[in-house]
């Protein structure tokens, strides 16, 4: 599962897959670590008769399996299926299992529509860019958004946009704070807009949109000053040096064990992008 996780109970001999994160779980340890990890891609789909008959075969749990299928014929919540499942293998705290039943009440009382937006939101949050991307594009062309009014059309665009700026994609993202503005008329999409016109050193564009959108000098001059205190903080200052000190020692005896970090920092910015493009 991508993590080192301990398991104490049953580990079974064939696995449950999990479709929705494309994963084998092998214990109810690994699927309450699961629940945990991607409450907000649950959906009804997650009770299913084949869930039930790998934890009634496979993890000799057959009361829960029983209880599960019991719930399953009357119709029963997400939220008591999971929360069944949770109880039954102790391995989340109690506090845990209330945040996560928390986070599915949320959704069980949303439309179809809704509960989308609501995961996709969560795939940014958690750094899951090209997943969420995906994710509001469908929306957006799902027939259902044209029943949905404005505001909420125009935030869909605009976390679009959040997503593609994350993955430096800024006249992607430019494009989409644009729709966004249009529909919500919102001043953090504008904002964002013309963010990403100066990060793309846009000039021609950012004047005319400012102008367009009757944006003093002073607002202007607070987008630009965002941008250049990003980049003097501590943290980046700090970066920046060591970078230079790495480069003044490849020539020096030091150059072996300079050439291996300035390769370790590269590795944990591939990893670090692979995770934001990962479906």
């Amino acid at each position: 599962m991508g993590e080192l996780l301990l398991c104490h109970e049953t580990i079974a001999s064939m696995p449950y897959y999990a479709e929705t994160a494309g994963i084998n779980i092998y214990s109810m340890e690994e699927l309450c670590y699961y629940i945990a990890g991607n409450c907000y891609l649950l959906d009804k789909s997650f009770m299913n008769e084949e869930l039930c008959t790998w934890i009634e075969k496979q993890m000799k749990r057959y009361k829960l399996a029983d209880r599960l299928r019991n719930l399953m014929r009357d119709s029963g919540k997400l939220s008591d299926f999971v929360m069944a499942i949770l109880e039954d293998c102790a391995y989340c705290t109690p506090p845990e299992i209330q945040k996560i039943l928390t986070s599915i009440r949320q959704m069980e009382g949303k439309s179809d529509f809704e509960c989308s937006k609501l995961r996709a939101d969560q795939l940014v949050k958690r750094g899951k860019y090209l997943a969420a991307i995906y994710e509001y594009k469908r929306l957006l062309d799902a027939p259902e958004s044209k029943k949905e009014n404005a505001l909420m059309r125009g935030n869909i665009w605009h976390n679009l946009g959040t997503a593609y700026a994350q993955l430096f994609l800024f006249e992607e993202a430019a494009d989409c704070y644009e729709r966004a503005y249009e529909l919500n008329e919102s001043g953090e999409s504008l904002r964002e807009w013309l963010m990403c016109c100066q990060c793309m050193g846009d000039e021609e564009t950012l004047s005319r949109v400012a102008e367009e959108h009757h944006l003093d000098n002073m607002g202007m001059q607070e987008i630009k000053n965002e941008i250049s205190i990003a980049g003097k903080s501590e943290e980046l200052s700090a970066f920046e040096y060591r970078l230079e000190e790495l480069h003044s020692q490849m020539d020096g005896p030091g150059k072996k064990e300079a050439r291996a970090e300035i390769n370790d920092i590269i590795f944990r910015w591939k990893e670090e992008y692979r995770r934001s493009c990962k479906v």
